[in-house]
Protein backbone atom coordinates (compact mmCIF):
# COMPACT_ATOMS: atom_id res chain seq x y z
CA UNK A 1 0.00 0.00 0.00
CA UNK A 2 1.34 3.30 -0.66
CA UNK A 3 2.78 5.24 2.01
CA UNK A 4 0.71 8.01 1.98
CA UNK A 5 -2.92 6.61 1.91
CA UNK A 6 -1.21 4.54 4.94
CA UNK A 7 -0.27 7.95 6.56
CA UNK A 8 -3.94 8.83 5.98
CA UNK A 9 -5.73 6.09 7.27
CA UNK A 10 -3.35 6.60 10.13
CA UNK A 11 -4.69 10.09 10.66
CA UNK A 12 -8.27 9.47 10.34
CA UNK A 13 -8.14 6.60 12.99
CA UNK A 14 -6.37 8.53 15.52
CA UNK A 15 -9.00 11.80 15.05
CA UNK A 16 -12.01 9.41 15.41
CA UNK A 17 -10.56 8.31 18.62
CA UNK A 18 -11.68 10.28 21.72
CA UNK A 19 -10.06 8.59 24.65
CA UNK A 20 -8.11 5.78 25.76
CA UNK A 21 -7.13 4.03 29.47
CA UNK A 22 -3.99 5.92 30.44
CA UNK A 23 -0.58 3.82 31.65
CA UNK A 24 2.52 4.31 33.36
CA UNK A 25 3.74 3.65 29.37
CA UNK A 26 1.66 6.24 27.70
CA UNK A 27 2.05 10.33 27.55
CA UNK A 28 -0.87 12.80 26.69
CA UNK A 29 0.02 15.52 24.27
CA UNK A 30 -1.46 18.50 24.83
CA UNK A 31 -1.28 21.40 22.51
CA UNK A 32 -0.19 25.01 22.80
CA UNK A 33 -2.80 27.49 22.77
CA UNK A 34 -2.19 30.56 20.18
CA UNK A 35 -5.44 31.91 21.16
CA UNK A 36 -5.41 32.72 25.13
CA UNK A 37 -8.10 30.55 26.62
CA UNK A 38 -10.92 32.60 28.08
CA UNK A 39 -11.77 30.88 31.64
CA UNK A 40 -15.55 30.95 31.16
CA UNK A 41 -16.77 26.98 32.09
CA UNK A 42 -16.95 26.50 28.45
CA UNK A 43 -15.03 25.01 25.89
CA UNK A 44 -15.57 27.40 22.75
CA UNK A 45 -12.22 28.27 22.60
CA UNK A 46 -10.49 27.77 19.75
CA UNK A 47 -7.60 25.39 21.55
CA UNK A 48 -10.45 22.81 22.44
CA UNK A 49 -11.87 22.50 19.27
CA UNK A 50 -8.19 21.15 18.39
CA UNK A 51 -7.84 19.07 21.26
CA UNK A 52 -9.25 15.72 21.64
CA UNK A 53 -11.32 14.04 24.92
CA UNK A 54 -9.31 11.37 27.48
CA UNK A 55 -11.86 9.18 29.81
CA UNK A 56 -11.66 9.23 33.36
CA UNK A 57 -13.26 5.89 33.67
CA UNK A 58 -10.60 4.17 36.28
CA UNK A 59 -12.58 3.79 39.71
CA UNK A 60 -9.90 3.49 42.15
CA UNK A 61 -12.09 3.50 45.45
CA UNK A 62 -13.72 1.17 46.02
CA UNK A 63 -11.28 -0.39 43.31
CA UNK A 64 -12.48 -1.50 39.62
CA UNK A 65 -16.19 -1.27 41.15
CA UNK A 66 -18.30 -0.70 38.29
CA UNK A 67 -20.46 2.91 38.41
CA UNK A 68 -23.96 2.91 38.15
CA UNK A 69 -25.20 4.50 34.77
CA UNK A 70 -25.61 8.36 35.38
CA UNK A 71 -23.82 8.51 38.71
CA UNK A 72 -20.40 9.50 36.97
CA UNK A 73 -18.77 9.82 33.64
CA UNK A 74 -16.00 12.02 33.17
CA UNK A 75 -13.35 13.58 30.59
CA UNK A 76 -10.54 15.71 29.92
CA UNK A 77 -8.94 17.51 27.28
CA UNK A 78 -5.42 19.32 28.33
CA UNK A 79 -3.69 22.71 26.42
CA UNK A 80 -1.06 25.34 27.83
CA UNK A 81 0.06 28.60 26.82
CA UNK A 82 3.70 29.67 28.19
CA UNK A 83 1.75 31.49 31.34
CA UNK A 84 -1.14 28.49 32.24
CA UNK A 85 -1.70 24.28 31.90
CA UNK A 86 -5.24 24.55 31.09
CA UNK A 87 -7.99 21.81 31.63
CA UNK A 88 -11.42 21.26 30.52
CA UNK A 89 -13.09 18.56 32.69
CA UNK A 90 -16.84 17.19 31.85
CA UNK A 91 -18.88 15.55 34.41
CA UNK A 92 -21.70 13.57 34.53
CA UNK A 93 -22.88 13.68 37.82
CA UNK A 94 -26.56 13.03 38.98
CA UNK A 95 -25.68 14.03 42.96
CA UNK A 96 -23.89 17.33 43.04
CA UNK A 97 -22.46 17.99 47.17
CA UNK A 98 -20.50 19.99 49.00
CA UNK A 99 -21.15 19.00 52.81
CA UNK A 100 -18.38 20.43 54.50
CA UNK A 101 -18.65 24.33 55.11
CA UNK A 102 -14.78 24.80 56.11
CA UNK A 103 -13.27 23.91 52.44
CA UNK A 104 -9.78 22.77 55.08
CA UNK A 105 -11.94 19.92 56.79
CA UNK A 106 -12.16 16.40 54.89
CA UNK A 107 -11.89 18.14 51.22
CA UNK A 108 -11.58 14.80 49.67
CA UNK A 109 -15.34 13.92 51.11
CA UNK A 110 -16.65 17.11 48.81
CA UNK A 111 -17.50 16.35 44.98
CA UNK A 112 -14.45 17.60 43.25
CA UNK A 113 -12.16 17.98 40.09
CA UNK A 114 -8.87 16.36 41.52
CA UNK A 115 -5.35 17.49 39.42
CA UNK A 116 -2.01 16.03 40.01
CA UNK A 117 0.50 17.97 38.91
CA UNK A 118 4.22 17.16 39.08
CA UNK A 119 6.21 20.35 36.89
CA UNK A 120 9.12 18.40 35.70
CA UNK A 121 7.87 14.74 36.46
CA UNK A 122 10.75 13.94 39.17
CA UNK A 123 8.26 11.84 40.66
CA UNK A 124 8.91 11.37 44.48
CA UNK A 125 7.12 12.19 47.74
CA UNK A 126 4.99 15.32 48.05
CA UNK A 127 2.95 14.71 50.64
CA UNK A 128 4.17 17.34 52.64
CA UNK A 129 6.21 19.38 50.29
CA UNK A 130 5.86 21.11 47.13
CA UNK A 131 7.42 18.57 44.76
CA UNK A 132 4.44 18.03 43.55
CA UNK A 133 0.80 19.21 43.66
CA UNK A 134 -2.52 17.39 44.47
CA UNK A 135 -4.92 20.22 43.81
CA UNK A 136 -8.63 19.03 45.04
CA UNK A 137 -10.60 21.80 42.95
CA UNK A 138 -14.24 22.49 44.94
CA UNK A 139 -17.71 23.08 43.35
CA UNK A 140 -16.53 26.55 45.26
CA UNK A 141 -13.38 26.79 43.62
CA UNK A 142 -10.82 25.90 46.34
CA UNK A 143 -7.79 24.21 45.88
CA UNK A 144 -6.89 22.29 48.49
CA UNK A 145 -3.73 20.54 48.94
CA UNK A 146 -1.16 20.07 52.52
CA UNK A 147 2.01 21.94 53.47
CA UNK A 148 4.87 21.10 55.11
CA UNK A 149 3.20 20.11 57.99
CA UNK A 150 0.50 17.87 57.09
CA UNK A 151 -2.41 20.82 57.20
CA UNK A 152 -4.71 21.66 54.22
CA UNK A 153 -3.70 24.82 52.51
CA UNK A 154 -6.19 26.50 50.21
CA UNK A 155 -3.73 27.13 46.90
CA UNK A 156 -6.46 29.06 45.24
CA UNK A 157 -4.47 31.90 43.80
CA UNK A 158 -2.59 29.36 42.05
CA UNK A 159 -5.46 28.32 39.97
CA UNK A 160 -8.38 30.12 37.85
CA UNK A 161 -11.52 28.32 38.04
CA UNK A 162 -15.09 28.34 36.46
CA UNK A 163 -17.69 25.77 36.10
CA UNK A 164 -20.78 25.93 34.28
CA UNK A 165 -24.09 23.36 33.61
CA UNK A 166 -24.20 22.67 30.46
CA UNK A 167 -26.96 20.08 30.24
CA UNK A 168 -28.98 17.76 32.81
CA UNK A 169 -26.51 16.48 35.62
CA UNK A 170 -23.84 17.63 33.15
CA UNK A 171 -21.44 20.56 34.14
CA UNK A 172 -17.96 21.74 32.64
CA UNK A 173 -14.98 22.65 34.32
CA UNK A 174 -11.97 25.15 32.86
CA UNK A 175 -9.40 25.54 35.14
CA UNK A 176 -5.88 27.64 34.09
CA UNK A 177 -3.19 26.35 36.48
CA UNK A 178 -0.10 28.29 37.41
CA UNK A 179 2.98 26.35 37.33
CA UNK A 180 6.01 26.05 39.97
CA UNK A 181 8.75 24.25 40.77
CA UNK A 182 9.63 22.73 43.46
CA UNK A 183 10.71 25.58 45.34
CA UNK A 184 7.17 26.65 45.89
CA UNK A 185 6.24 28.80 48.88
CA UNK A 186 2.55 30.19 49.69
CA UNK A 187 4.20 33.71 50.73
CA UNK A 188 6.09 34.09 47.46
CA UNK A 189 5.15 31.68 44.52
CA UNK A 190 5.81 33.72 42.03
CA UNK A 191 9.98 33.08 42.38
CA UNK A 192 8.77 29.40 41.68
CA UNK A 193 6.67 30.12 38.86
CA UNK A 194 7.45 28.33 35.64
CA UNK A 195 7.56 29.31 32.42
CA UNK A 196 6.07 26.99 30.07
CA UNK A 197 7.80 25.83 26.93
CA UNK A 198 7.27 23.02 23.88
CA UNK A 199 8.69 19.76 24.95
CA UNK A 200 8.36 20.08 28.47
CA UNK A 201 7.33 16.67 29.86
CA UNK A 202 5.29 16.56 32.79
CA UNK A 203 3.82 14.31 35.26
CA UNK A 204 -0.11 14.84 35.01
CA UNK A 205 -2.95 12.77 36.41
CA UNK A 206 -6.89 13.80 37.05
CA UNK A 207 -9.11 12.50 38.93
CA UNK A 208 -12.92 12.90 40.51
CA UNK A 209 -13.87 12.36 43.86
CA UNK A 210 -17.90 11.58 43.87
CA UNK A 211 -19.84 11.76 47.03
CA UNK A 212 -23.60 11.40 46.40
CA UNK A 213 -25.76 10.91 50.00
CA UNK A 214 -23.08 10.64 52.67
CA UNK A 215 -20.77 13.11 54.13
CA UNK A 216 -17.84 11.00 52.92
CA UNK A 217 -16.59 10.56 49.39
CA UNK A 218 -18.25 7.07 47.68
CA UNK A 219 -15.95 6.46 44.57
CA UNK A 220 -12.49 8.12 43.39
CA UNK A 221 -12.49 7.85 39.71
CA UNK A 222 -9.37 8.25 37.99
CA UNK A 223 -7.92 9.20 34.37
CA UNK A 224 -4.96 6.17 34.38
CA UNK A 225 -4.94 2.76 35.03
CA UNK A 226 -3.25 1.82 38.32
CA UNK A 227 -3.00 -0.89 40.95
CA UNK A 228 -5.02 -2.11 43.75
CA UNK A 229 -2.25 -1.52 46.47
CA UNK A 230 -1.22 2.05 44.60
CA UNK A 231 -4.98 3.21 43.38
CA UNK A 232 -4.83 5.78 46.69
CA UNK A 233 -1.37 6.95 46.67
CA UNK A 234 -0.76 9.83 43.89
CA UNK A 235 -1.84 12.46 46.95
CA UNK A 236 1.73 10.64 48.71
CA UNK A 237 4.21 10.40 46.17
CA UNK A 238 4.12 11.23 41.97
CA UNK A 239 5.65 8.29 41.36
CA UNK A 240 2.54 7.01 39.63
CA UNK A 241 1.24 9.42 37.81
CA UNK A 242 0.76 9.72 34.27
CA UNK A 243 3.08 11.77 31.50
CA UNK A 244 1.44 15.09 29.37
CA UNK A 245 3.74 16.30 26.91
CA UNK A 246 3.64 20.43 25.76
CA UNK A 247 3.50 20.52 22.22
CA UNK A 248 3.62 23.13 19.39
CA UNK A 249 0.71 21.27 17.13
CA UNK A 250 -3.00 21.41 17.06
CA UNK A 251 -2.75 17.77 17.39
CA UNK A 252 -0.29 15.53 17.49
CA UNK A 253 -1.88 13.64 14.91
CA UNK A 254 -0.13 16.39 12.57
CA UNK A 255 3.16 14.08 13.74
CA UNK A 256 5.68 17.41 12.44
CA UNK A 257 9.02 17.39 13.84
CA UNK A 258 9.26 18.66 17.61
CA UNK A 259 13.26 19.59 18.63
CA UNK A 260 14.70 21.94 20.91
CA UNK A 261 17.75 23.77 20.45
CA UNK A 262 20.23 22.70 22.62
CA UNK A 263 23.47 20.76 21.98
CA UNK A 264 23.56 17.21 21.74
CA UNK A 265 21.07 16.51 18.65
CA UNK A 266 21.29 13.03 17.20
CA UNK A 267 20.67 11.94 13.48
CA UNK A 268 17.70 9.40 12.67
CA UNK A 269 18.24 7.77 9.78
CA UNK A 270 16.64 6.11 7.47
CA UNK A 271 13.67 7.24 7.60
CA UNK A 272 10.83 6.07 6.51
CA UNK A 273 12.89 2.40 6.77
CA UNK A 274 11.63 -1.08 6.06
CA UNK A 275 13.43 -2.70 8.96
CA UNK A 276 16.11 -1.01 10.54
CA UNK A 277 16.75 2.61 11.22
CA UNK A 278 20.39 4.27 12.53
CA UNK A 279 20.20 7.02 15.53
CA UNK A 280 23.73 8.65 14.97
CA UNK A 281 25.35 11.33 17.78
CA UNK A 282 26.36 14.86 16.48
CA UNK A 283 28.44 15.66 18.94
CA UNK A 284 31.22 14.14 20.95
CA UNK A 285 28.85 13.30 24.45
CA UNK A 286 28.86 9.50 26.15
CA UNK A 287 26.05 10.25 27.90
CA UNK A 288 23.54 7.14 27.82
CA UNK A 289 20.65 7.96 25.89
CA UNK A 290 16.74 6.65 26.00
CA UNK A 291 14.86 6.17 22.35
CA UNK A 292 11.18 5.30 23.03
CA UNK A 293 9.33 4.77 20.09
CA UNK A 294 5.24 5.62 20.64
CA UNK A 295 1.84 5.52 18.96
CA UNK A 296 0.03 8.50 17.37
CA UNK A 297 -1.97 8.15 20.73
CA UNK A 298 1.37 7.64 23.20
CA UNK A 299 1.61 4.26 23.45
CA UNK A 300 4.86 3.02 24.46
CA UNK A 301 5.71 0.31 22.04
CA UNK A 302 9.86 0.14 22.24
CA UNK A 303 12.37 1.61 24.74
CA UNK A 304 16.23 1.29 23.96
CA UNK A 305 19.47 2.86 26.08
CA UNK A 306 22.64 3.16 24.51
CA UNK A 307 25.71 4.91 24.87
CA UNK A 308 27.72 4.18 21.47
CA UNK A 309 28.46 7.26 18.87
CA UNK A 310 25.31 5.31 16.79
CA UNK A 311 22.96 2.69 17.23
CA UNK A 312 20.88 0.51 14.95
CA UNK A 313 17.45 -0.23 16.13
CA UNK A 314 15.10 -2.82 14.68
CA UNK A 315 11.66 -1.93 13.73
CA UNK A 316 11.03 -4.93 11.74
CA UNK A 317 8.17 -5.76 13.86
CA UNK A 318 6.44 -2.38 13.97
CA UNK A 319 3.04 -2.35 11.49
CA UNK A 320 3.93 0.21 8.43
CA UNK A 321 2.38 3.36 9.81
CA UNK A 322 3.63 6.48 11.23
CA UNK A 323 5.20 6.63 14.92
CA UNK A 324 6.78 8.72 17.75
CA UNK A 325 10.28 8.29 17.90
CA UNK A 326 11.60 10.05 21.06
CA UNK A 327 15.53 9.97 22.34
CA UNK A 328 16.50 11.99 25.44
CA UNK A 329 19.50 12.08 28.09
CA UNK A 330 20.33 14.62 30.64
CA UNK A 331 20.64 17.26 28.48
CA UNK A 332 18.18 17.26 25.93
CA UNK A 333 15.15 15.87 24.63
CA UNK A 334 14.40 15.71 20.92
CA UNK A 335 11.40 14.20 19.02
CA UNK A 336 10.88 13.05 15.28
CA UNK A 337 8.15 11.26 13.63
CA UNK A 338 9.14 7.87 12.48
CA UNK A 339 7.68 6.23 8.61
CA UNK A 340 7.61 2.67 8.96
CA UNK A 341 7.42 1.22 5.44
Amino acid sequence: MNIRYIFLFLLITAFSSNSFCQTQQDTIFAPKAIVPVIIDGSDQDVVWSKTDWKAIDQVWIPYAAKMAKGDFEGKYKVAWDSLYLYVLVQVVDDVLSDDHPDPLQNWWDDDCVEVFLDENRSKGDHLKNNNAFAYHISTKYDAIDMDSYGNGVNYKKNIIVKMDTIGLNTYMWEIAIKVYNASFTINNPEASRVKLTSNKLMGFTIAYCDNDLTTSRENFIGSMIMSEKTANDNYITADYFGSCLLVDQPRITQVQSIKNNQDGLVHVFPNPARSRISIERLNDSSEKMVVEIRSLTGGLLKTISFENNIQSVDISDLIPGVYLLSISSGKFFQTERLIKQ
